[in-house]
């Protein structure tokens, strides 16, 4: 699921935008995400609005912090959301529906110059019906990792698995892995396949991408061709947030689930435990 995302005059007025604002948004919905450099994939500081599709005002803002993160609370109805930066052509998405209880993950691409070439991506997406209890929704997402485990392609280690290994990191976990290649624990963009470093070589040499592709939460996080920061952090997680975790080492391992044109050197997904 994508918003797709329009460039405009942009006008607002931060500075109208009054604490009375947040009270008006009370906790109903909450919106979360990241703000990130199209080009690099840095996180950025800025600033995050949400703003009246059928008036273009302001409703209310909040500024991300040094991890390009943010948090705000909605009412139930349909706004835009708006990112703001100096020296950055400021970003509006298409209009957003938003129900009460309803709880929504997303990173934003913004570029210096034009459109960014990505568009609003969605990493978690959980509707009122969805939200049981945290133990549900992990369960739901768990069933295709059982599947996928059953039929025995690829590596699969579930949390009793993860947290009896020793190791305290994702990161130093997938040291432990054959067939994977780990650099620096804490950084996934030091990590490849060791079975496909002939396909790397011949990748590089064509130009292609052969990079890991990672997945959480079934939804794909790494920004093809690409290092960012915030793919490169993720072999800092540590093991006990992570409910279950699968590994292939290469194409003929990836699952449908997980297929994508420019996948060519494997896959890992990475289910958390805390949404």
């Amino acid at each position: 699921m994508e918003f797709s995302i329009r460039r405009g005059a942009l006008i607002v007025g931060i500075s109208l935008v009054s604490a009375a604002g947040a009270s008006r948004l009370s906790a109903q919905a909450v919106l979360r995400g990241i703000l990130y450099d199209d080009v690099t994939g840095e996180r950025l500081r800025g600033t995050v609005m949400l703003v009246d599709p059928s008036t273009d005002a302001p409703l209310f803002h909040t500024t991300t912090d040094t991890l390009g993160q943010f948090t705000m609370q909605i009412r139930s109805g349909t706004v835009q959301v708006a990112a703001v930066r100096a020296g950055y052509k400021s970003v509006l998405s298409a209009p957003m529906a938003f129900q009460n209880g309803e709880r929504l993950t997303i990173r934003i691409p913004i570029a210096v110059d034009g459109d960014p070439q990505h568009a609003i991506g969605v990493l978690e997406h959980i509707r009122p019906g969805d939200q049981k209890t945290s133990g549900d929704v992990r369960k739901t997402a768990l069933d295709g990792f059982s599947s996928r485990r059953n039929v025995g392609t690829g590596l699969h280690f579930d949390h009793a698995q993860l947290v009896n290994s020793q190791r305290r990191t994702l990161g130093a976990f997938l040291q432990t892995i054959p067939g994977l290649r780990v650099g620096d624990p804490n950084a996934t963009s030091s990590m490849s396949m060791a079975r496909n470093q002939a396909f790397a070589a011949t990748s590089s040499a064509t130009g292609l991408s052969c990079q890991v592709a990672w997945f959480v939460d079934g939804h794909r996080i790494d920004i093809p061709g690409r290092r960012d920061s915030m793919t490169d952090a993720l072999g800092t997680i540590a093991l006990d947030n992570i409910a279950g975790l699968e590994v292939f080492r290469g194409v003929s391992e990836i699952p449908s689930e997980f297929a994508e044109p420019d996948i060519r050197c494997g896959a890992i997904a990475v289910w958390t435990r805390i949404g």
